[in-house]
């Protein structure tokens, strides 16, 4: 049972985070060609991996929530509701699980370089295969996963230099952002087929459609554990753990 100093730090640190969340998608807004850039999501990471999953996923959620019923895009509050909501609890148990075991998570690091490296071979065949409209959201897509697959598989090699924390911190972040694409992907499929577009056409569109998504969660990713790293231990001392 948490003590009532931690249940308070426990509101006041989901109460900071959600506000550096909405003050992400506020202040560092980036538009870039017909894709968006932004830090929420590597806010609701960092929560995640320095208070826990469910402060870090519930920050996310009134944060970013809060400024889409704000900016207009009340539509997508319940999605972003849900989704920043898993991202926090995904990142958050992954990582303690991983960091309780003391031991480098090489195995999910390599897996998670293989599925993303045939991802990218997938899309690129694509790409040259198929002359449409989508051919030019793959050929940004693909080398996005090139890119993270061997950032996986460079850190999988890489046991000696880094803590089984950080690596731990890699994988939880990885698989909160997994979780991310997922759901955005199936609300873009969902609401093409409601909009009356054939299955196929709206999967093809909805994983076609997916580039900021995945640059955004780059930036989570790496942003948030490089944080985690620089803040792990003074948020240690506070929290007691």
């Amino acid at each position: 049972m948490k003590t009532t100093h931690q249940k308070i730090l426990d509101v006041t640190f989901t109460a900071l985070f959600a506000a550096l969340c909405y003050i992400a998608l506020t202040v560092f807004f980036i538009p870039f060609a017909n894709m968006y850039i932004h830090f929420g999501n590597m806010i609701v990471v960092l929560a995640a991996l320095l208070v826990g999953g469910w402060q870090g996923g519930l920050a996310g959620s009134v944060g970013m929530g809060l400024y889409d019923i704000l900016g207009g895009h009340i539509d997508s509050a319940p999605k972003t509701f849900v989704l920043k909501l898993l991202i926090g609890l995904a990142t958050g148990i992954v990582y303690a699980l991983l960091a309780k075991r003391k031991k480098y998570p090489a195995v999910p690091l390599y897996i998670s370089g293989v599925v993303s490296l045939m991802a990218a071979t997938g899309l690129l065949v694509y790409t040259l295969m198929k002359n449409s409209a989508y051919t030019g959201e793959g050929a940004v897509l693909s080398p996005i996963f090139f890119v993270i697959g061997i950032l996986c598989i460079v850190f999988g090699l890489l046991k000696n230099k880094f803590s089984h924390k950080t690596a731990a911190a890699v994988v939880g972040a990885s698989c909160g952002m997994l979780v991310n694409i997922v759901g955005e992907t199936a609300w873009k499929f969902v609401s093409y087929v409601i909009a009356g577009s054939a299955p196929q056409a709206a999967f093809v569109t909805a994983v076609l459609g997916q580039a900021s998504t995945l640059i955004n969660a780059g930036i989570a990713i790496a942003g948030g554990v490089a944080l985690f790293c620089a803040l792990e231990k003074p948020f240690s001392k506070i929290l007691g753990k």
